[in-house]
């Protein structure tokens, strides 16, 4: 594997962060497909957008492709701000698992983008996101995209992926074989408080909460009858937002309790299915001793696979130019992970 090696200037997490969402998110509103940095690798011309069936018949909108040598599937989970046709990483992600001759499926999930528009139903941090994985697997096989199906994510998304590999493992869904995740959302009440002590992470929280506003208004435009009066007003935070828009509908009795139990440092000592955590020490949303937790909870699981950087940022992982890979170091390394689970399922 090569070492990951970031250039001087992003050996600070929060620096590298910071700049990596401002410039490959803003030259991707701009030139979206057409980037540059996305030249080396060809285009995707086969997206078909398609309405899927989730859990409890959940609707979730995505973009599937399919290659014509293709050697496994790959559904992606986007971060919490995530909506598919602006998350950067997810169109890197999917144009270079394309190129590796993966079908991908890119999607919105719960309460988020274009699948916020077919149904008031929230998201829950994957609690039941993973059930909806399960069924995205079993949908896309037989529309053509084979097995072995594997997940993927980054931040939030990443924590997906782990409540999908949970449920393929509680439900015996044999289509799935694994997960690979990027600087993944591990435990929500210890972030929650890290973010807020210091300004940067305040603002860093209200941008969540601009995206949480906007998608209370598309709720209360769309679906009215399932708001509380008020309630779009009293997103001023993350977890205010849960508390109006999430918990009551998922049956939760505080904030607390749904954080816990959504949160997936909690099993990675018992998933029975591979998967891949890449994390960075300095990720600036994370509370630092999360990631001890998360080293000693896999080490306890022959089928945790940690890769752990002392730096990195978070969805950053932007390495020093060589000769052998392009600098998006954290998105290479998950794909070698997929590979080598499609090896082991030949």
């Amino acid at each position: 594997m090569i070492k990951y090696q970031p250039p001087l200037y992003f050996n600070d997490g929060l620096i590298q962060t910071l700049a990596t969402k401002y410039w490959y998110g803003k030259t991707w509103q701009r030139w979206g497909d057409h980037v540059p940095w996305l030249s080396h690798l060809p285009q995707i011309y086969a997206w078909q957008e398609q309405i899927f069936t989730g859990a409890e018949g959940v609707p979730l909108w995505g973009l599937w492709s399919c290659p014509t040598h293709v050697k496994g599937t790959i559904i992606f989970n986007t971060g919490l701000n995530g909506i598919v046709k602006k998350a950067w990483y997810a169109n890197l992600f999917a144009r270079k698992a394309y190129n590796r001759n993966f079908a991908i499926l890119l999607y919105d999930w719960r309460g988020h983008g274009k699948t916020a528009e077919l149904s008031p139903v929230p998201s829950s941090y994957g609690w039941r996101e993973g059930q909806d994985q399960i069924h995205l697997a079993e949908q896309l096989t037989k529309m053509g995209c084979p097995p072995p199906v594997i997940l993927a994510g980054v931040s939030m998304g990443g924590q997906l992926a782990l409540w999908g590999l949970r449920a393929a493992m509680e439900t015996k869904c044999s289509k799935i074989c694994g997960a690979a995740t990027l600087s993944t959302h591990l435990e929500s009440n210890l972030s929650l408080v890290h973010l807020r002590k210091t300004s940067i992470g305040r603002k860093i929280e209200q941008s969540f909460v601009r995206n949480f506003r906007a998608e209370g208004e598309k709720r209360r435009e769309l679906f009215p009858h399932t708001l509380k009066p008020g309630a779009v007003e009293c997103i001023t935070s993350i977890d205010n937002y849960d508390r109006e828009m999430v918990i009551d509908y998922y049956g939760f009795n505080s904030i607390f309790a749904y954080y816990h139990q959504t949160s997936a440092l909690y099993f990675l000592d018992r998933l029975a299915l591979p998967y891949l955590i890449i994390y960075s020490q300095n990720d600036p949303l994370f509370e630092p001793s999360i990631w001890p937790q998360m080293k000693q909870r896999m080490a306890q699981n022959r089928n945790a696979h940690l890769i752990l950087t002392k730096k990195g940022g978070h969805i950053s992982h932007i390495s020093k130019t060589n000769n052998l890979e392009d600098h998006f170091w954290g998105m290479n390394r998950l794909l070698d992970f997929c590979e080598t689970l499609v090896d082991c399922q030949a």
